[in-house]
């Protein structure tokens, strides 16, 4: 599935994208089992376009409101979605207990409250988030990766599935 919303707020802009990904590179036992059961992986992909500021509660909300609108009217999409570990987060609290947290891990943590308080209140249940994390060590300096498969219960079998390919390929 091919999506894309964009945000423009106080000087503000996000582009949220949402583009399938490429199942072909994938083992084939994953293969055939997205090819069996008509299931559609997409990536989701968070970018700031302009700013600085803070993201304020209101785009997170209008980010995931768009996000479980293309989930609930697509019953066979898992959603990937890899925190980004390059880009800096503007305006961080640099008083937090967190500003040693790598810029991957705080987006993963963040990620799974925003999902976690949306599944909440909206009362959603058969759909679940599953973060994956591999942890790299080279030379005694350890790097970890953050990954999460957004997806209905029904299709936890494929995610676990994704789940092990992401640790054994990304921990190499």
């Amino acid at each position: 599935m091919e999506a894309s919303f964009s945000i423009n707020q106080k000087n503000n802009e996000y582009r949220i994208l949402l583009t399938p990904v490429n199942t072909e590179v994938l083992p084939s036992d994953i293969q055939t089992a997205l090819k069996s059961r008509d299931i559609d992986i997409s990536e989701l992909m968070i970018e700031r376009i302009s700013g600085e500021s803070t993201t304020g509660q209101d785009v997170l909300h209008d980010i995931t409101s768009w996000v479980a609108e293309l989930f609930a009217s697509n019953p066979r999409l898992i959603i990937y979605y890899s925190c980004d570990d390059i880009n800096p987060i503007p305006s961080r609290n640099k008083n937090s207990g967190n500003r040693n947290m790598p810029v991957n891990e705080y987006r993963s943590r963040l990620f799974t409250h925003i999902f976690d308080t949306y599944m909440n209140s909206h009362q959603v249940s058969g759909v679940k988030n599953t973060p994956v994390q591999v942890d790299n060590y080279e030379n005694g300096k350890g790097y970890s990766l953050f990954f999460h498969f957004i997806a209905r219960d029904i299709h936890s079998d494929i995610v676990n599935m994704l789940k092990k390919d992401i640790i054994e390929v990304s921990g190499k």
